[in-house]
């Protein structure tokens, strides 16, 4: 489920990012928290997969309607009183009574055209409208003042930033109607000096703050507001801090959030570490000219940094390990900004000696190369390669803790042009994982996430077939779970759901549960293409995260491990990549065990004949879905993949299935950049 952050041009811009790093630290890895355009608010079918919807403080200049445009206003009230849950931090709240009891339909109406606020929620049932101010100041004029909060337990917390001067503004209220008050800002908690409130909005729940809750107290810009006029010490800073800590996520598990165990998380990337396959010299040695970096043993101690397009490194030589990695240790826990994650350390590990296992605890690179060996016995992996090259996964490059190796590779043009290839990026957390679309990635504990950068000739890959690539790297994770050293026979549970997810069916249960999915990102020039294909599969992850150990039978003496997965898609992977190179970018060879590994069929090979004969008669019914991309929605059956763009092959249900023979066919091919296909809901939508 998705945390979506209001991202309108009237927002604070510090607000903003305070508010998404301090939702991540406090949320990840049980939810997703990404920004939210006003149009994506307006316009696309976000609310179904959003467990709560926060808008940070606004600027003092914000103006209604501008702040929130009606139709987005519009859209938020309904997803609250159907049910959805709304957060508000740092802005001003009045409290006021409509002019009647009203119905849905007429709340709604109240939300957008009753109040002059830059945004109000309407509760029918209470008569009760909420409306948001814009603040008196800014934190970037340093216009946030110091304030303790009372809660409701006559505990204080603080001192936090407030909007100066702001509180709950309560007017001519006659009932509350299940409103309670959070906390104030006088000695006792109560309505008259409230600093936030929760109520209920329909079905839904909303929780209004005065409080600017998205600042940490122990980083700017919070930290030298509060220290400005007061001799505040680091240990009272700390001890708001976790105040504040507390008071959001009581607030946020109050709106029914479930939140992960308070622990320490780590709030920025780690050191990482460049290896090779002990059997395959040469490796980092080309990784290092490749990227123009000098010989190690001449950097001295401080190493050799350069900067790329989104990113600054500076690289180590192996002798360096202990003192970059045991000063990384003490840095880990320190800072959630974004803006102190560089630069970032590599050290190299050249030879066949591997870092010890207490500077890579959450990987093991022994037993990963060893794995890897055995995989590449029997898929039969070539020994040896022209020009020195090497096969997939035989370099490494391993963080215990990065931003995200999609974007490490897929956004510093100098690793993407330059870095030879295949060269594997993994990490065990990510800060910032990506997904398709934009989307954001989780990365839970037991979750295996990498991104592998591959590079080929427009000769040898035409552009047109590069979406085929994705669907390829689907299939190599597929079978790798059939491998007897993942999960044996039990693999089959795994199965691919059109375009880039990768599903398991739980025993015992016949549901179907999104374990693992593909992105691919490309980049153009001098004839060729860069690829960058990231994919992040649940491997080991608990309960209620669904994942490949969740799949043995009770008793199971095989246990699937990290290291042993990773080796077995990429073993699998080069012998499909080597063959799909070779037919220049065809899946014809691929296509009859992709369609037997997905989810849409039920038997249905033929499936990929039918295309170039569109004489050929059907078997047994495919799945039966609503395509919501046309007006009006029309019923379709999915029927394949199209061999030469590698669309989504559907077929109108009004043609009959069984006959529907000729050259008077319809079909309705769909892209798989676009599209979403919601497997539970059997429907296929624009992707938002």
């Amino acid at each position: 489920m998705n945390i979506l952050v209001y991202s309108g041009p009237a927002t604070s811009p510090p607000s903003l990012s305070h508010t998404l790093s301090t939702l991540r630290a406090v949320l990840l890895p049980h939810y997703a928290v990404q920004p939210i355009a006003p149009q994506t608010l307006a316009a696309h079918p976000w609310a179904v997969t959003c467990a709560l919807l926060v808008f940070p403080a606004f600027l003092p200049t914000a103006t209604s309607p501008g702040a929130v445009p009606p139709s987005a206003a519009t859209a938020v009230q309904k997803y609250a009183e159907r049910g959805g849950k709304v957060l508000t931090l740092g802005s001003d709240v009045r409290v006021h009574e409509s002019r009647a009891r009203v119905s849905l339909a007429a709340g709604i109406e109240s939300a957008a055209l009753e109040d002059t606020g830059l945004l109000t929620f309407t509760n029918g049932e209470s008569r009760l409208n909420f409306s948001l101010a814009a603040p008196k100041g800014n934190v970037l004029d340093a216009a946030g003042e110091p304030a303790t909060l009372t809660l409701p337990d006559g505990t204080t917390v603080g001192p936090l930033l407030r909007v100066p001067g702001g509180k709950v503004n309560f007017t001519d209220i006659t009932g509350s109607d299940g409103l309670s008050v959070l906390a104030s800002y006088g000695p006792s908690c109560d309505a008259r000096t409230a600093a936030g409130i929760k109520t209920p909005i329909g079905d839904g729940a909303a929780a209004f703050w005065n409080t600017h809750l998205e600042y940490s107290t122990r980083e700017e810009i919070a930290s030298s507001l509060l220290t400005k006029d007061s001799a505040l010490t680091p240990a009272e800073l700390v001890k708001a801090e976790d105040g504040r800590i507390r008071v959001l996520r009581d607030t946020l598990a109050g709106l029914g959030l479930t939140l992960p165990a308070q622990g320490s998380s780590v709030a920025r990337p780690t050191a990482q570490v460049l290896t090779r396959a002990p059997w395959r010299a040469g490796v980092v040695l080309s990784v290092l000219k490749g990227l123009e970096v000098p010989d190690l043993l001449t950097v001295g101690e401080k190493g050799y940094e350069f900067k790329d397009s989104n990113d600054t490194f500076i690289v180590h030589g192996a002798s360096a390990a202990a003192d970059v990695l045991s000063v990384d240790q003490a840095k880990r826990y320190l800072s959630e900004d974004s803006t102190t994650w560089n630069p970032k350390h590599i050290v190299v590990f050249d030879g066949r000696e591997l870092p010890a296992r207490e500077l890579v605890p959450r990987f093991d690179l022994e037993a990963y190369y060893a794995a890897l060996q055995d995989a590449r016995k029997k898929q039969e992996c070539p020994a040896s390669y022209t020009d020195e090259g090497w096969g997939m996964g035989e370099a490494l490059l391993y963080g215990e803790v990065v931003t995200s190796t999609q974007t490490m590779l897929d956004k510093n043009l100098r690793l993407l042009s330059t870095l030879p290839v295949p060269m594997l990026s993994l990490a065990s957390s990510q800060l910032t994982g990506r997904g398709r679309g934009g989307n954001v990635w989780l990365s839970p504990p037991g979750c295996l996430q990498f991104s592998l950068l591959l590079r080929a000739p427009l000769s040898a890959l035409p552009a047109q077939k590069i979406v085929f690539v994705q669907y390829l790297f689907a299939l190599a994770v597929v079978e790798a779970c059939r491998d007897p050293a993942v999960l044996g026979t039990d693999g089959a549970r795994v199965r691919i759901k059109w375009p880039n997810d990768i599903y398991a069916e739980l025993p015992g249960t016949g549901e179907q549960h999104k374990i693992g999915g593909i992105l691919v990102n490309t980049s153009f020039g001098g004839g060729k293409v860069e690829l960058v294909v990231g994919c992040g599969l649940n491997v080991l992850n608990p309960p209620p995260i669904s994942s490949l150990a969740q799949l043995l039978p009770p008793g199971s003496e095989r246990h699937p491990s990290m290291e042993r997965t990773l080796a077995a898609i990429m073993a699998r992977f080069e012998r499909m990549w080597t063959a799909f190179i070779a037919a220049r970018g065809s899946f014809a060879p691929f296509m009859d065990l992709y369609l037997d590994r997905w989810l849409h069929s039920c038997v249905f090979h033929a499936a990929y004949i039918c295309f170039a004969s569109l004489t050929c008669g059907y078997g047994r019914s495919d799945q039966l879905v609503t395509l919501t991309t046309v007006t009006p929605p029309r019923k379709v059956r999915i029927v394949g993949i199209t061999p030469d763009h590698g669309l989504l092959r559907t077929l109108p249900e009004r043609n009959g299935w069984g006959g529907g023979g000729g050259q008077g066919v319809e079909y309705i091919d769909l892209q798989p950049d676009g599209n979403s296909f919601d497997l539970m809901a059997g429907l296929i939508k624009t992707k938002t």
